[in-house]
């Protein structure tokens, strides 16, 4: 896909989230930066309200982060029960907050602020073997930073896979990412973020989307594609006498 048309796509798809998905509510006030870490663990491939709700479970279910740290994973799980993958994210919470404790015996990251956003993303990048992922580094940059990034988990990855603005197997997930963040403007990335996460766990699933209902239809090749194939097989039938 060309530039250009890539261009076209995705503010065609921007326009469109922006008429027909919700904006998700903002946070009351911002977050630290370290809670923020936690917070992206916790969304990342689930909608903002289940973060929400299991980010309210974990600041009122443990005394401090320290007592999160200290506790095993499981405890941390039960915490979040009900959230997708609460275990795989209980493991990457303790293991984040055990590791940085251990580099820095604080719990605060607030210092990435007085650093260059390149610097920064370093830094947190420094914790992808401790729960932190590309999703993470990215939502802190965007969230926390203000630096220019598109966070990209795995439902954002598959409604931009079905609609031909990303490639179907992606060898480099950071040049993925700085693909769509050359044509997401940086005003509308939050909110971008938001409602395309809206927009793919409600609809764009991953076994049975429901294609008829999106709002993209319009515009993605594999949902015209999905939609079209039962309207052929059901012309193909021979009639019963």
């Amino acid at each position: 896909m060309s530039t250009t048309t890539k261009q076209q796509l995705l503010t065609q798809v921007y326009t469109v989230l922006k008429k027909k998905v919700p904006a998700s509510p903002e946070p009351e006030s911002p977050r630290p930066i370290l809670e923020e870490v936690l917070y992206a663990i916790l969304r990342e491939g689930v909608p903002n309200a289940a973060a929400d709700a299991a980010f309210l479970q974990i600041k009122t279910g443990f005394f401090d982060l320290n007592e999160m740290r200290v506790s095993s994973v499981p405890e941390v799980a039960e915490a979040i029960d009900g959230l997708a993958e609460a275990g795989n994210k209980a493991e990457r919470i303790v293991k984040f907050l055990q590791e940085h404790f251990e580099r820095t015996y604080t719990f605060a990251l607030d210092d990435l602020e007085k650093k260059g956003l390149k610097q920064a993303a370093k830094q947190l990048a420094r914790y992808k073997d401790h729960g932190v992922s590309d999703f993470v580094v990215a939502w802190v940059m965007q969230r926390s930073l203000e630096g220019h990034a598109i966070p990209l988990d795995e439902p954002t990855i598959r409604v931009l896979q079905r609609l031909g603005a990303i490639e179907a197997e992606i060898e480099d997930l950071e040049a993925t990412r700085g693909s769509i963040e050359h044509h997401i403007p940086k005003a509308n990335g939050i909110d971008f973020t938001d409602r395309i996460i809206q927009l793919a766990t409600a609809i764009c699933l991953p076994e049975k989307p429901r294609c008829p209902e999106c709002p993209l239809l319009s515009i993605c090749p594999t949902g015209q594609a999905r939609v079209a194939k039962p309207a052929k097989e059901a012309k193909s039938k021979p009639k019963s006498r």
